[in-house]
């Protein structure tokens, strides 16, 4: 059970002139009033991470084409030092509640804050407001939402003894209010040594398909947050978590290659009877015919975050799967 790599990718790279020139990441797709919305981080020259949006008719959907709004970046950093989101805001993590989209979304601060999960509120979809008792939750990061129940269960990370990701699960009846002191550790690394996800597991997705809840998941053998693939997991609860036992299911590229770093964000959709990933990937794309390329992507494939900002940066790329998903 693996996912084939779209030919021509990433789908959506990273472009001069737009919000994001440097870095484009963190996708995470919705279906709402009648159109898909595919939003996701983009980095310019200014330094700060924002969310942006791109949308398609289910018509003219083919998974690669989006229409950027004119309205981009949506959501931008707070204004003012002391605000939670004063320097970034990323990772964007959507649900339909009530006829309106609940965007959470990581947040740091500008006076170095430890970073915390904010929440904004959207009626059509473009322009959001950012609720009053932000952050929804505090010292945590990568979100992702799952309305179950009438209930929403928000999902994150945090960092264990500044080594690994744990990740944890929190529920709301109203999708702001979440008390933590109730939230539970749901998903960890393997502990296998020379696993793919032995050490840590980051940016999960879950999607819902008949019953079953099906996670996604970065897994890191060596570092703490630099996914060299991207395994699976089911479960019937949302809470208790079985691992496909062929993972991984999706792989980074090869060396040289756009891609050929890391993987995050695998983002889930069924549509028309394949399931569309789309995916942050980071690598060099110089190539192996240069000296500087096969440098680059030395770095890039065996140190953490190598080279990245100077010779490998984030775009967003696309996978498909047109087999059963189940059964394990």
């Amino acid at each position: 059970m693996l996912f084939r790599r779209y030919e021509d990718n990433p789908i959506i790279p990273r472009t001069p002139g737009t919000f994001y020139s440097l870095y484009c990441a963190n996708p995470d797709i919705v279906l709402f009033n009648g159109r898909y919305n595919l939003y996701f981080r983009g980095h310019d020259e200014n330094s700060h991470d924002q969310i942006g949006m791109g949308y398609c008719s289910p018509e003219k959907f083919d998974g690669v084409h989006w229409e950027m709004s004119g309205e981009n970046p949506v959501i931008r950093p707070g204004k003012g030092k002391e605000v939670f989101d004063s320097a970034h805001v990323l990772d964007p993590a959507t649900v339909v509640l009530d006829g309106r989209i609940y965007l959470y979304y990581t947040a740091y601060s500008a006076e170095g804050g430890k970073g915390g999960i904010g929440l904004a509120v959207s009626e059509d979809g473009i322009n959001f407001d950012k609720i009053h008792n932000n952050p929804v939750i505090a010292g945590a990061v990568a979100p992702e939402a799952v309305l179950y129940e009438k209930r929403v269960y928000l999902f994150y990370q945090r960092l264990v003894a500044g080594k690994y990701f744990k990740v944890y699960c929190c529920q709301s009846e109203d999708g702001i209010y979440f008390d933590t002191q109730k939230e539970c550790n749901v998903f960890n690394p393997s502990n296998v040594k020379g696993s793919f996800d032995g050490n840590s597991v980051v940016t999960v997705r879950i999607w819902q398909e008949g019953e079953e809840f099906y996670m996604t998941y970065g897994g890191c053998g060596r570092y703490a947050d630099y996914p060299g693939a991207i395994g699976l997991a089911r479960s019937g609860n949302l809470v208790e978590w079985e691992r496909y036992p062929q993972n991984p299911v999706f792989l980074r590229g090869g060396p040289g290659t756009w891609d050929e770093g890391a993987l995050w964000f695998a983002t889930v959709e069924k549509i028309g009877g394949k399931y569309y990933l789309w995916y942050e990937g980071g690598g060099s794309g110089m190539g192996l015919e240069t000296p500087e390329g096969r440098e680059a992507s030395r770095v890039s494939r065996e140190q953490d975050y190598g080279g990245y900002g100077k010779t490998a940066f984030s775009q967003i790329g696309l996978a498909i799967y047109g087999g059963f998903i189940g059964g394990w």
